[in-house]
C-alpha cells in the first residue's frame, strides 16, 4: 500500500472514491472543489490516495471541521473500495502518524460497517445525531401556519450579504444559538472573517434560503437550507431562536417558510439532522412531517496533543 497526496485537480477522482464506498452520504465535485479550495490560513487539510499495485483504491483525509471546530482536533475520513477493506490497518498505522499531535474525530452513519473498525482502535461514540426525511410530494402547509406576533418579520440572508453590519449581526445571531445546542462537546467561535470566508466559499449556501426573523432591526431567529449533492433533495442547516423570543410560534414559521422555499423550488425531499438531545426541534421537526431515516455518530478518539 503506498499513499500518495491529494492534488487540486483530482476532486473528481476523490468524488468517484467517495461516492462509491458512501452512495448514501455522496458529494458533488464543485462542493468538493471548493472545499478543497476554502481553507483558512489557520486551518488544516491534508489528503492521501491510496494505492495498491498501481490502481488508487480509497483515501484518508484529515482537516478541520467545517462545523464544530475546536483546539486540538481534526476530522478524519478514510474509505476503501470492495475488495480492498484489509487494508484499513495499514491506514490505521498511517492515522497514528499523520494525526498524532492531535484529537481525530469522525462522523459516520450507525448502520456503516466501518464502525466496527473505528471501535476497535478505541474510538467511542459521545454524540447521535438523528437524520430525518420529509417528503414533499404530499405538503400541505396549510394547517400547520400559526400567527406571528406583529413586531415580527421574516428576510432573508440574500438581503444581507454585501452590507457589513448586517452580516456582523448574522454571524453573532449564529454564535449565540450554535453555543444553545444540547451538545457534548461545545464549538469553539471563529472569528467574524474567518465565518464569513467559509460561508461565502461554502458552494452550499443559498442565500435566499437562509430564512431570519426580525423583530424591529434586530435578528431574532433563523432557519438555513442548503444545497445537497442527494438527488432532487435540500438539506438543512441551523435553526433557531433567541430565547427571549422562543414559544412565540418563530422557530415553526421559520421551518415552514423553508419548506415552501423548497416545495417551489421543485425539490422531493428536505433532509434534517437533529443531535437527540434535542427534543424541542425533534418534535417540531415530526409535527411538519419529517420521518426518521438514520443515526449520524459522532465519534472521538483519546489521541493527545504532543509537546
Amino acid at each position: 500500500m503506498r499513499l500518495r497526496p491529494f492534488n487540486p485537480d483530482e476532486a473528481e477522482l476523490y468524488t468517484h472514491l467517495h461516492n462509491t464506498v458512501y452512495p448514501d452520504r455522496p458529494r458533488r465535485v464543485d462542493e468538493v472543489q471548493k472545499l478543497w479550495q476554502a481553507q483558512a490560513p489557520d486551518q488544516i487539510f491534508r489528503g492521501f490516495f491510496v494505492e495498491e499495485s498501481s490502481q488508487t483504491v480509497g483515501w484518508l483525509s484529515l482537516f478541520t471541521p467545517r462545523y464544530g471546530p475546536r483546539t486540538g482536533r481534526l476530522e478524519i475520513e478514510w474509505g476503501l473500495l470492495p475488495g480492498h477493506q484489509a487494508l484499513a490497518e495499514e491506514l490505521w498505522v498511517a492515522l497514528e502518524r499523520e494525526a498524532a499531535r492531535y484529537r481525530p474525530k469522525a462522523h459516520i452513519y450507525a448502520h456503516w460497517p466501518e464502525l466496527a473498525w473505528y471501535e476497535a482502535h478505541g474510538f467511542q461514540v459521545y454524540e447521535r445525531i438523528r437524520i430525518s426525511i420529509l417528503d414533499l410530494s404530499a405538503l400541505n402547509l396549510a394547517p400547520l401556519w400559526r400567527p406571528l406576533p406583529p413586531s415580527i418579520r421574516i428576510s432573508t440572508f440574500a438581503d444581507c450579504a454585501g452590507h457589513e453590519a448586517l452580516e456582523r449581526a448574522y454571524y453573532e445571531l449564529i454564535v449565540q444559538l450554535r453555543q444553545d445546542i444540547p451538545t457534548v462537546k461545545p464549538d469553539e467561535t471563529w472569528s467574524f472573517e474567518t465565518w464569513r470566508t467559509q460561508t461565502f466559499n461554502d458552494p452550499n449556501l443559498i442565500p435566499e434560503a437562509h430564512f431570519i426573523a426580525f423583530e424591529g432591526p434586530t435578528m431574532v431567529g433563523v432557519s438555513q437550507l442548503e444545497r445537497s449533492a442527494r438527488l432532487h433533495s435540500i438539506e438543512t442547516g441551523l435553526t433557531g431562536v433567541l430565547p427571549s423570543h422562543r414559544r412565540l410560534g418563530i422557530a415553526r414559521a421559520l421551518k415552514l417558510r423553508a419548506l415552501e422555499y423548497a416545495h417551489a423550488h421543485g425539490y422531493q425531499r428536505v433532509i434534517t439532522g437533529n443531535h437527540e438531545a434535542n427534543r424541542p426541534m425533534l418534535a417540531l421537526n415530526e409535527v411538519l412531517g419529517f420521518r426518521p431515516w438514520a443515526v449520524d455518530l459522532a465519534l472521538s478518539t483519546p489521541f493527545a496533543p504532543q509537546g
